[in-house]
């Protein structure tokens, strides 16, 4: 048996995993956990107030291609538009665990969430994307086409983890020019949106059907902003200069790198 352990643990260091003793797991989660809260006093003490939550550590630290410090983004921004009208959305959940932590923090509401994918990974990117990460070492941006796809039943599991009820979530399967074609199920009214769709054209498509069923107060996340595809600056900046054209109806904040690739539209008019 010693041998047979020495050799899986060989094994999975050359692929880059450790085996460690539950108990050392315990106390780094621990560590964590206390990380959190005190970032969480920092928060409040400074005048941007998070609601108190016994499971977000927990979710946090289970994100994957969301940065915790991105995730107060989300968090905040969705105590700011609580009460605003309308339905909180999703575009793009891959593993769902950024699903979870949104349901998480609306759970003590009423809002429906929508979670919007395609679920057989990204569409094919058009000629406004160039890529300028390349995240997979795959070599061009065509090669990420199909990438990056999780089943929806990952998606469901998550949720139900953390008891959402199942009536308060609801999934548009597909992609999104033919969802938004469709238009069936569509929320009418949307408080906070949080895109990462990665490309150029669904993020455009998405910003449109966003300025259709927002209202001043609401509030839309654009994650890999200048990151991974050029298409998602471009989509978000043209949207936002088109829109405030004759008026500032978006305001556009796009935090500090080290937070993460993201951008932050406020609606105010």
């Amino acid at each position: 048996m010693g041998t047979l352990k020495r050799s899986l643990t060989k094994a999975l260091a050359n692929v880059g995993y450790e085996v460690r003793r539950l108990s050392a797991v315990h106390v780094e989660f621990a560590n964590y956990a206390n990380l959190v809260k005190a970032y969480e006093q920092r928060l409040n003490e400074s005048g941007n107030p998070v609601p108190v939550s016994d499971t977000r550590a927990r979710l946090l630290a289970r994100l994957q291609g969301t940065p915790p410090s991105e995730a107060y983004f989300i968090v905040q921004a969705l105590l700011r538009s609580r009460d605003v009208a309308g339905e909180v959305c999703e575009f793009g959940v891959a593993q769902g665990e950024t699903s979870a932590l949104i349901a998480s923090e609306i759970r003590a509401g009423s809002k429906v969430l929508h979670l919007f994918d395609s679920f057989e990974g990204l569409s094919v990117p058009t000629d406004r994307d160039q890529l300028k990460d390349d995240i997979f070492s795959l070599g061009s941006i065509e090669a990420y086409a199909g990438s990056m796809s999780c089943p929806e039943g990952m998606v469901r599991a998550r949720l139900g983890a953390i008891s959402f009820p199942q009536e308060r979530v609801a999934i548009h399967r597909g992609f999104v020019d033919r969802v938004f074609s469709n238009g069936s199920g569509l929320p009418k009214e949307v408080s906070f949106a949080y895109v990462d769709f990665d490309l150029y054209e669904p993020i455009r498509l998405t910003l449109q059907y966003l300025h259709r069923a927002t209202s001043p107060g609401s509030i839309v996340i654009v994650d890999d902003y200048d990151f991974f595809s050029t298409g998602v600056k471009t989509a978000v900046d043209e949207f936002v200069e088109c829109a405030n054209s004759s008026g500032c109806v978006y305001e556009l904040v796009v935090p500090n790198p080290e937070y993460g690739r993201f951008a932050v539209l406020t609606r105010r008019g």
